[in-house]
């Protein structure tokens, strides 16, 4: 059987599969443990932004010290994905989740309590780690639980429109708490979701299988692709306070260029990669990886000038702000439901192209806006196409990028995905902060009002983004056909394995007939003789 060009082998009697034990009971208690997981992880992605300001007041931060409240954990969890991803294969994903949880929610009471600047960076930097660990274990189980084409296709495409539902909420709740509460609340509230997802671990997800062989990921080649996306990460993010020309930032993306190629190279020799080389080969799930680095560079770039434009120019409330997001998360769902549907009718061509055309269609759209465009006729519009193209790209994309794992990968290929993800969002903002920097300049040394100034810096960056979407559909129709085609292939190999068991089984019956048959002859026969 294959899902979206990508097989699968059935169930054997015992109920296992390639990728673990039977299912458990109830799958959607499954889905609902391992996505409000992701959703806690995604929401501490934005839900810092609106409290900045407060939070470098009460703390005493410094003014270049106050964006690594946010890189901080950036930087960790894009950075260590891969290993948590080989220790889901290793240790196992249920552990690896209880472990992780466990971690996020000590890092988040520290975030919460923390008297100064230091141990909020500290911390910060923790919960980053415990991210890395717990987001690829709980790609992992859903991998694992939803094993037919329909079912997984709905697995994913809810899992999928918590990318951007839970980076809208994120600024939404930040704004509300910020606003009615405290910010230390913003952290402290992971306390009691992470509580009683541990409760429920146990209950709710079937213990791993550690009946197999188990597969010991490449630790050398982890820490060599830790250390490369470490360096790429921690360049691009300090590309704030040192232009992109500087030594220092080359010599930072020269070094991560050295360390990706050691680790590309250590990934030949090993004898274990840490990167399977039978899903490298598979052209669709590599290229599936590169469409999630473009998506989520401009889907996280969206929210970035988003909210500078709300707040900045238009002089919106953070909670105002947080509420505008709300139809970009209604698109998401409904072109995540769509997608979901398609795939399991169709397979991946339909919505890994028509997608991120959409979404392009949406940001170019974005483009348009000006210091007094209304929000019912600009931008709410522009957040709902954009949605929607995102929230079809990002189920079809996934599912393509992570079906091809066997036994023992699944934590791997979720850890690919995440760290593309973190990768493209760094990179995304970095470039794109750079592009609309230089052209509010150019446009205020021109004698433009400093307001319709930053404005056209914002346009110029959403039409960027736009053109990298629309580069991304182009990529998909590649990644579609290819798909497309891996998966007759393997209808072909599986129907060829199938016709040739028959065969063989058929013979045997036969041969086990004459057997009988000259058996039974010669019982007559020896029968009549001693008659």
């Amino acid at each position: 059987m294959a899902i979206s060009g990508i097989p699968l082998t059935k169930a054997g009697p015992t109920g296992g599969s390639r990728l673990g034990p039977a299912r458990p009971s109830n799958p959607k208690l499954v889905l609902l443990l391992v996505c409000l997981a992701q959703f806690v992880l995604l929401i501490d992605d934005t839900i810092v932004n609106v409290a900045l300001p407060t939070i470098g007041a009460d703390l005493d931060f410094g003014e270049s010290s106050l964006s690594w409240v946010t890189n901080a954990y950036f930087l960790t969890f894009g950075g260590f994905l891969l290993i948590g991803g080989g220790l889901a294969d290793l240790v196992g994903r249920r552990r690896l989740f209880a472990v992780s949880l466990v971690a996020f929610v000590v890092a988040s009471a520290v975030c919460g309590i923390a008297p100064n600047a230091g141990t909020m960076i500290v911390a910060r930097g923790a919960q980053g780690i415990a991210g890395a660990m717990l987001s690829p274990a709980a790609l992992a189980i859903l991998l694992a639980t939803f094993r037919e084409p329909a079912e997984r296709a709905r697995a994913l495409g809810t899992w999928a429109a918590l990318t951007g539902v839970g980076a809208a909420t994120g600024l939404l709740l930040g704004g509300a708490l910020v606003e009615w509460t405290h910010w230390r609340w913003i952290f402290l509230i992971n306390l009691p979701i992470g509580v009683l997802a541990l409760i429920a671990l146990p209950r709710v997800v079937a213990p791993d299988d550690r009946s197999g062989p188990r597969r010991v990921p490449d630790f050398a080649g982890a820490a060599l692709g830790t250390l490369a996306v470490l360096t790429l990460v921690y360049t691009v993010v300090e590309t704030d306070s040192h232009a992109w020309g500087s030594a220092r930032t080359l010599f930072g993306l020269a070094a991560a260029a050295v360390l990706a190629v050691g680790f590309t190279l250590r990934q030949r020799t090993a004898a274990e990669p840490l990167l399977p080389r039978a899903l490298l080969r598979m052209r669709h799930v590599v290229l599936a990886d590169v469409m999630v680095l473009v998506a989520a560079g401009g889907l996280f770039a969206m929210f970035f000038f988003l909210t500078l434009y709300m707040q900045n120019i238009q002089g919106w409330s953070p909670m105002r702000t947080g509420l505008s997001f709300l139809p970009f998360s209604v698109g998401m769902g409904v072109g995540a439901a769509a997608s979901s549907k398609l795939l399991a009718g169709r397979g991946p061509l339909g919505p890994v192209t028509a997608g991120p055309a959409v979404a392009a269609g949406g940001m170019w759209m974005m483009s348009r806006l000006d210091a007094h465009s209304a929000f019912a006729t600009h931008l709410l519009p522009a957040l709902l196409v954009t949605g929607l193209g995102l929230g079809v790209a990002f189920v079809a994309i996934i599912n393509t990028a992570t079906g091809g794992a066997g036994e023992g990968e699944g934590g791997v290929a979720s850890a690919m995905v995440t760290t593309c993800q973190q990768i493209g969002a760094a990179i995304g903002i970095a470039v794109l902060v750079t592009v609309a920097t230089n052209r509010t300049r150019d446009s205020a040394q021109g004698g433009t009002d400093p307001g319709r100034a930053a404005v056209e810096g914002f346009s110029r960056a959403f039409e960027i983004q736009a053109g990298l979407m629309g580069a991304a559909a182009v990529l998909g129709v590649v990644v579609g056909i290819a798909a497309h085609r891996h998966r007759a292939a393997t209808t072909t190999s599986s129907a060829s394995a199938t016709a040739s068991a028959s065969a063989s089984a058929s013979a045997s019956a036969s041969a086990s007939a004459s057997a009988s048959a000259s058996a039974s002859a010669s019982a007559e026969q020896t029968s009549a003789g001693q008659r």
